[in-house]
Formats: C-alpha cells, structure tokens, sequence
C-alpha cells in the first residue's frame, strides 16, 4: 500500500506560511505602538486634557506661551504648570484662583532656544485644587505646533 504525502505537504506549506503571516503581524503591531503610523498633526493643537484646559499656544524662541480656561465649572486654585519638550521640563510663571470660564495667559522660559518652523510637541501639566471639593488634580496632555 502506497502511503499519501499530500496532506503533510500541504500542513508544511500552511505552516510555513502561517509563521511568516504571525512575524510579519508582530512586527506591524511594534512599530504601530512605536508611533511609526502617526506622522505629526499638522497646525497648531492640544489634546487630552480635563478641566482646565489650554485654548491656544505658542513657541517663540525660547518661549512658551499658554491661554489656559477653567472649564470646570468651579473655582479652581492653581498651584503650577510645567511643560517639558524633549528632555527639558520647566514650570510656568502663573498659579491663583480661577473663577469659572476665565482665561489665563501662562509663560515659561526654556532652556533650549527654538529656530522658527520647527516643530515642537509639549507635555503640560497642570496642577490645581478644587475649591468647592478641596481635592487635588492634575490636568495632562500634549500640545503641538510650528514654532514661530
């Protein structure tokens, strides 16, 4: 009786094929965690905040600029704001009472100076008490944009 190979050729052909489909898988998952498929936003823009949040910004020079609103709909006491761009994190020049809807403009010096058409991607984090609750926060995302 002459014995069939058909079945182990094809189980070797699947196999084969099956590791290489699961190694090219591994390795568009790893680069796409890597951040390989997200080029920069283009513009200006900021994104994952809570509360207090920034409504615009600006990098000149060596210069932070940040309007950020209280859209909490508390007084909130703001204790500190700090950026960091790369390697380097410095606090902002403003903390007080905010009222509801009011706007502040906050400043923070660098370090590094920055050549005009750059672009930068800034890590904020502000921290601030509710006065109505008296619990502590932190209101954290990322702002971009072209430096100017």
């Amino acid at each position: 009786m002459g014995r069939s190979v058909k079945g182990q050729a094809s189980l070797e052909y699947l196999m084969t094929y099956g590791w290489a489909i699961l190694v090219i898988l591994v390795m568009g998952l790893v680069l796409w965690q890597m951040g390989f498929f997200n080029p920069p936003p283009a513009g200006h823009g900021c994104s994952g905040f809570s509360h207090i949040v920034p409504l615009d910004t600006k990098l000149s020079g060596n210069k932070l600029t940040i309007v950020i609103s209280n859209e909490a709909g508390a007084r909130l006491d703001v204790k500190s704001v700090s950026a960091t761009i790369g390697s380097e994190t410095k606090t902002g020049t403003f903390s007080g009472v905010m009222r509801p809807g009011r706007t502040e403009e906050v400043n923070i010096t660098l370090s590094n100076t920055y050549t005009s058409g750059e672009y930068y991607r800034a890590n904020i984090v502000i921290e601030y008490e509710n006065l109505v609750s008296g619990i502590s926060h932190k209101s954290s995302g990322d702002c971009w944009g072209t430096v100017e």
